[in-house]
């Protein structure tokens, strides 16, 4: 099994352990069927199935800001990135983005990702959510 991670613009493969991906090119490929699945809350459980090839880019990061952020593969965003993904993928409405954002911004917190740095990550993806996104 392996996977990407690394900071700035290194990215390496590796093995990892939060879900069964590659790295091909610039996007994270599911090597075989997957049924990812997490608790949000105590209330709250998200799964989804991957058919094996199935991809993302990882987190939207602009290349300019990666020295700020890191990586868009890099292992800290790996799940968020790929919850925020999906939801956004079925929202029909900005109801369903504020809700993607949301797991987003927890999803980060539960990784550990610096307040700042999630703050900021998340700000971004809400601006774009409310101002550019259409469903």
């Amino acid at each position: 099994m392996c996977c990407a991670v690394g900071r700035g613009a290194g990215v390496t493969s590796t093995r990892c352990e939060d879900l069964p991906v590659c790295l091909d090119g610039d996007r994270l490929e599911f090597m075989a069927e997957f049924w990812p699945r997490i608790q949000i809350t105590p209330a709250m459980t998200l799964q989804a199935f991957e058919p094996e090839g199935a991809n993302w880019d990882g987190a939207s990061i602009p290349k300019p800001f990666w020295g700020i952020f890191g990586h868009p593969l890099e292992a800290d965003f790996r799940l968020a990135s790929y919850w925020h993904d999906r939801l956004c993928e079925v929202a029909t409405c900005i109801e369903d983005r504020t809700i993607a954002d949301a797991v987003f911004l927890r999803l980060l917190k539960a990784a550990g990702v610096a307040r700042w740095r999630r703050l900021l990550m998340w700000s971004a993806v809400r601006l774009y959510g409310i101002f550019i996104w259409r469903a």
